[in-house]
């Protein structure tokens, strides 16, 4: 009969369990995610290797004129090394670990989930996917709502591929926000921002895409697509002195390409 067991354990019947539960599905950057791995033996004892917690995105790239998107992994936590687990058994692994500051928000098309890898000797191999929610951190939000006060409203956020900003991953957020304010319509046609988050502070890149005005606006839109690109440093103190402090430095910052 162990023979059989075996047998079907190899192919799945009968084989370990793995299980995770998360103690939230909404988290903000930088959070401490916590939960706990359950592992169910099955019809017969069986090895299993280091089970591994990863945090998932995708992100949009370009190849061979074609558009498509791409799995990247932005963290990976060991929750336990390898061990055995008898048939029947329960065994729970608890874990915590906090979420990269550059994981992007949960928006539009934008979906992050918990992958567990698991290998089971002589088994099929256990994976188990959780959806996360990704709210923006605080200081963000606080640059989105005066974004938004100044007169945009949010149209797009996508991950696309951006190797050219160097950093740890090889694709940035983007948030497009169009105007609607008689401020800026007719002036411009989008705002795209990038947020790059640190411990002490956020630096905001503003992609600033001027609309075409008679003949030399429609020459600066054909030769250098009409575009500035600007960056602004906001430090802890002024995240969080107010949101009208960091309004006004924005839009004294966009009101120069605006005209």
């Amino acid at each position: 009969m162990s023979f059989f067991k075996k047998a079907a354990a190899s192919i799945g019947i009968g084989s370990a369990k793995v299980d995770t539960v998360l103690h939230s599905t909404s988290y903000s950057q930088g959070d401490e995610v916590t939960g706990v791995v359950h592992v169910t033996g099955g019809n017969v004892e069986q090895s299993m290797s280091d089970i591994d917690i990863e945090v998932m995105t995708k992100y949009l790239i370009e190849e061979d004129d074609k558009k498509h998107y791409r799995e990247v992994k932005l963290l990976s936590h060991r929750v336990t090394n390898s061990f055995i687990i008898k048939a029947g058994e329960q065994k729970d692994f608890y874990f915590s670990f906090q979420l990269p500051l550059d994981t992007p928000v949960s928006v539009r098309n934008v979906s992050v989930w918990i992958h567990t890898d698991v290998d089971i000797e002589k088994g099929v191999d256990s994976k188990d996917n959780d959806s996360i929610k990704v709210v923006p951190h605080k200081w963000i939000n606080n640059v989105i709502q005066a974004v938004e006060q100044i007169g945009f409203r949010l149209h797009e956020a996508d991950c696309e591929h951006a190797p050219y900003f160097r950093r740890r991953l090889p694709f940035v957020q983007e948030f497009e926000f169009r105007p609607v304010s008689s401020q800026y319509r007719g002036k411009l046609d989008e705002l795209e921002l990038v947020f790059q988050l640190e411990d002490h502070g956020l630096e905001v890149i503003v992609e600033v895409d001027r609309k075409a005005r008679g003949m030399f606006g429609w020459l600066e839109e054909m030769y250098n697509d009409g575009e500035r690109l600007l960056r602004v440093y906001f430090d802890k103190t002024e995240l969080e002195s107010g949101q009208k402090h960091v309004e006004t430095k924005l839009q004294s910052l966009i009101n120069q390409y605006a005209g």
